[in-house]
């Protein structure tokens, strides 16, 4: 937009540059919907920052991580008396002798377990076992959205990447055409070097429409992800890779296995499952409990007296035929398969560390060489336009240094977005979510908290 004041009007004009400029920078602050525009570029730590806290199962989590601490509290109660009141009342034939007294009895009793063969205490530990379990399931959930952030971020930045790449191949095989159609109408190249530029230039297009495709879906993810209103220039495409696999492989390993949400989760299962075992064992002891009982009233006997009783009591709960038993052996076996459980999240977790090691390695090798190669292939390019203009090259081979340039710097954005993801994943598998976020580079000392 074009605006256009006369000289004459000089004080009129500088007033209104003033209003449109502070109105220029009002707009690139802010947008409708609240969202800062002017603020720097998003880093991944921020995205996986705000995924996390805007994402509902992690307050779903927080949901269950309270109703498990709730359960502690519950059996820790389980140690305390147990109050109750009974109140019945009595209709009985005038002629019946049992019931000659009062119509209404009310019992007060208060009940004390003395001895529950390791019921209350294994109780108690299977609470505190879920407890770390809803805790683990907590970091696991977070864990699984920074993988997924980190997923998605790299997707829409190899995808700006090849956008960028073919952007400029495009414009360079406009050039080309434009080029070539000179030559045809002066008859110094054939028809089919300008069909064959033409069907260059339809192929470019259509990689450009699947690349931003791709970049548009994986934004999708990123916004679904953050709860925010996030655009391709919001990206911060430049960050230094965590650079963890420099401590090595075996280092890596040791690290997360230590760190690993998916690990502790299984061990929590472990222990909750060991201590369903001492529940169900307990079940096959004596129950040793004292009950007081005070008691208003008589069905027997007109204005009794009120009585006080001290009980004590041995009971069992063995349950129909040989089913306790039988419950012991359920849950001896699902420790058993807890256990084993620990054993697979391990070995899957060393599957993805040394995957991920392995595609870092590699990555790393390849842009050593594909930088090179990239290099050269301009170089080629330039050169090889020369020589076609000289005589010296065809139309053909000037068109296929074209694409392998294009295919080059394709190659390189595919072994940067590799190195970036692998990095990133691997510094999420060892140090941890908290960690990456409060020291996403500085994480040379694996193991510490922060």
């Amino acid at each position: 937009m074009y605006i256009w004041l006369a000289p004459a009007t000089q004080g009129l004009r500088q007033s209104l540059t003033g209003l449109i400029t502070l109105g220029l920078v009002c707009l690139a602050a802010f947008n409708p919907a609240g969202k800062v525009w002017a603020s720097e570029p998003a880093r991944l730590t921020d995205l996986i920052q705000r995924t996390i806290a805007n994402h509902p199962s992690v307050r779903s989590q927080a949901e269950k991580n309270r109703a498990a601490q709730s359960g502690v509290d519950a059996a820790k109660w389980q140690f305390w008396p147990t109050p109750s009141i009974a109140v019945e009342r009595a209709n009985a034939a005038s002629d019946d002798s049992a019931y000659r007294g009062d119509s209404t009895v009310t019992v007060f009793r208060l009940q004390q377990p003395l001895w529950t063969g390791g019921r209350l205490t294994a109780g108690l530990e299977k609470a505190e076992s879920n407890v770390r379990l809803a805790e683990a399931e907590m970091a696991e959930a977070r864990q699984t959205l920074a993988e997924r952030t980190i997923q998605a971020w790299s997707e829409a930045l190899v995808a700006m990447r090849k956008l960028e790449a073919q952007g400029k191949s495009l414009s360079r095989h406009q050039s080309l055409l434009a080029m070539v159609e000179r030559r045809f109408s002066e008859g110094a190249s054939a028809q089919a070097d300008v069909a064959l530029a033409r069907s260059r230039i339809q192929t470019l297009q259509a990689e450009v429409v699947l690349l931003t495709a791709q970049r548009d879906s994986a934004m999708d993810k990123l916004r679904l992800l953050t709860g925010q209103s996030l655009q391709p220039a919001d990206l911060a495409a430049n960050q230094p890779v965590p650079q963890v696999w420099q401590v090595g492989l075996p280092r890596l390993l040791d690290v997360a296995r230590a760190h690993n949400p998916q690990l502790q989760r299984a061990r929590s299962q472990a222990d909750a499952a060991l201590a369903t075992v001492g529940v169900a064992k307990s079940s096959l002891m004596p129950e040793v409990v004292l009950r007081f009982e005070h008691q208003r009233g008589s069905f027997s006997q007109v204005s009794a007296a009120n009585n006080n009783r001290l009980f004590v009591g041995l009971s069992t709960a063995l349950g129909a035929g040989l089913s306790t038993f039988s419950g012991v052996d359920v849950a001896v076996a699902e420790h058993a398969a807890a256990l084993e459980d620990i054993a697979v999240q391990d070995q899957a977790l060393s599957e993805q560390v040394q995957l991920d090691f392995t595609l870092v390695q590699a990555a790393q090798g390849r842009l050593e060489g594909l930088g090179s190669a990239n290099r050269a292939s301009v170089e080629v390019l330039d050169s090889y336009e020369r020589q076609f203009l000289a005589g010296r090259k065809q139309w053909l081979d000037l068109m296929n240094a074209a694409r392998e340039q294009a295919q080059s710097e394709s190659q390189l954005a595919d072994a940067l977005g590799a190195l970036q993801l692998s990095g990133w994943r691997l510094a999420l598998w060892t140090a941890g979510v908290d960690r990456l976020l409060a020291s996403p580079v500085g994480v040379a000392h694996l193991g510490e908290r922060p």
